[in-house]
């Protein structure tokens, strides 16, 4: 992968730098600093982050400065008061489009102390779930790919830095990366083709390579729509998918010693989706023939003539809203003649977007073309996967690389991780020392689901990054339920350690938990 201008930019930088090494500067000065190929629109001292945090507004003061590099990527530097003397670039979820930034959004950087960044990767995507038509503009399309799959983060967090030395008057103690979904697959970048930018990285549910993220989509997709011109007719509706989840809770829910809904080790359960196939004219809450080979392929993997192509799912959250989206799809009313029909799943038509758009091929469809053919049609696209072993350059300065997925996450296969993960220490095992993964169970795509799944990841991160030792154990919150129920935690292990719960208990505290 190209690193663009990397050389130049970093000594005009250094340059631009230098004179703001002795002294801070006011926030609405600021919108007068000269970098290179960055134009500053604002400046502004408030209480607001812009939609930087959770929260619609901050109550201590910040210096929110805005501005664009280049020809259109915007960021936002949201840069508090209290300043902790760290830095968090913070990544966007599924294509970006907007600027956002993870670290504050979903990680508490701002309520912590950090100046935080966020970017949109260069291009704007409509609300509402339209296509990334932007992908395969005429003119700007090559360019906008490249910034959002990897250089518009490393130039956002090179002028990011050099603003937060201009407010401060001194560099940031520390860097850290954070990021969820395609955030994570930015963080694993960062650490792969930008090793400098950050003392450590945080990838949650990284999408590590987009062959085995597109294909299990469609293949069981078109499964259940087999008629891509007609999405009213389907092989596997909800009450199918409801049907089935119970069935995978009535088989392997007491596995752990636990009946609480939550499969501690869904690769243990032993679930046959046959179980649940129709019998006797049963036509509803079970698995018409098409729906049986969806499942089969989402559980399984994308498979053609003897070959897999990706890894499949682990059972467990099929009873959970995610799902709905990721597999069978939402049902909403019709128009005109009372009945319903229903909108095909998100996860299979943001693979079908992304076909469709990235490879400027907007009429394809996946009625026709074999699990083989698409995959060949994305080999070009594999230069932007982040699925490389080696963060050998990474590893040299201190870097630090923290992971975690939910197990039931129906968008990103917690399976891809765990693989990455494997690979990385086959690469070297001494990596351990530097990579941990922490796998969540009963938890969806980046949180949701019935698990445990409160996690100070960002200062669990720090703590290492600042000379603590690589966790080993982590304690996950349950969130609170809106009938007043809920509370108490979880111990998860860093992979390949498992949390096996002792036997007393009800499964809310994490001392009832041990790592093996």
């Amino acid at each position: 992968m190209k690193r663009i201008g990397l050389g130049a930019a970093m000594v005009v930088l250094a340059a631009a730098w230098a004179g703001t090494a002795e002294a801070q500067l006011a926030c609405e000065s600021l919108k007068g600093l000269q970098l290179p190929d960055v134009k500053i629109s604002a400046a502004v001292a408030g209480p607001s982050g812009r939609g930087m945090s959770p929260g619609s507004a901050q109550a201590a003061p910040v210096c929110t400065v805005t501005g664009v590099i280049g020809r259109e990527i915007n960021f936002v530097v949201v840069l508090p008061e209290a300043w902790n003397g760290k830095f968090a670039m913070g990544g966007q979820g599924g294509i970006a489009g907007s600027v956002a930034s993870q670290a504050g959004q979903s990680f508490g950087g701002l309520q912590q102390g950090y100046a935080i960044a966020g970017t949109d990767t260069g291009h704007v995507a409509e609300r509402g779930g339209a296509p990334p038509t932007w992908a395969m503009d005429k003119w700007l399309g090559p360019e906008r790919q490249v910034n959002y799959f990897h250089a518009a983060i490393h130039r956002v967090t090179v002028t990011s830095k050099a603003i937060v030395k201009a407010r401060y008057g001194r560099d940031a103690d520390k860097s850290y990366f954070a990021g969820c979904s395609n955030g994570g697959r930015q963080a694993l970048i960062e650490a792969q083709h930008y090793p400098d930018d950050f003392d450590a990285v945080l990838a949650g549910a990284p999408a590590t390579n987009i062959v085995t993220l597109t294909l299990p989509r469609v293949d069981a997709g078109r499964k259940i729509f087999p008629d891509p011109k007609n999405f009213s007719k389907r092989t596997m509706d909800n009450a199918d998918r409801l049907a089935l989840g119970k069935a995978v809770l009535a088989k392997c829910d007491k596995d752990d010693g636990l009946e609480d809904g939550i499969l501690s080790d869904p690769e243990s359960c032993k679930f046959d989706p046959a179980t649940v196939a129709c019998k006797g004219g049963q036509k509803d809450g079970c698995l018409t023939p098409g729906g049986l080979a969806a499942v089969r392929s989402w559980y399984g993997g994308a498979k053609e003539n003897g070959v897999t192509y990706s890894p499949g799912f682990p059972v467990g959250g099929e009873g959970e809203g995610g799902w709905a989206g990721n597999l069978t799809g939402s049902e909403r009313a019709s128009g005109d003649e009372g009945g319903s029909s229903y909108a095909p799943n998100s996860s299979m038509m943001r693979s079908l977007d992304f076909l469709r758009y990235f490879l400027a091929r907007p009429d394809w469809s996946y009625a026709g073309p074999s699990l083989a053919s698409m995959k060949a049609d994305l080999e070009p696209l594999s230069t932007y996967n982040s699925d490389n072993p080696d963060l050998s350059a990474f590893r040299r300065h201190g870097g630090k690389v923290l992971m975690f997925h939910g197990q039931i996450d129906p968008t990103i296969s917690a399976r891809g991780t765990a693989a990455y993960a494997d690979s990385i220490y086959k690469h070297d095992a001494s990596s351990k020392a530097d990579v941990r993964l922490f796998m969540v169970p009963g938890m969806g795509h980046c949180g949701g689901g019935p698990g445990p799944q409160r996690v100070d990841w960002l200062g669990i991160l720090d703590k290492w990054a600042t000379g603590g030792p690589a966790p080993e154990e982590v304690n996950a919150s349950f969130a609170p339920q809106a009938n007043g129920q809920g509370g108490g935690a979880r111990k998860l292990c860093a992979y390949p350690k498992k949390a096996v719960f002792k036997g007393t208990g009800d499964g809310r505290s994490p001392d009832q938990f041990e790592c093996k």
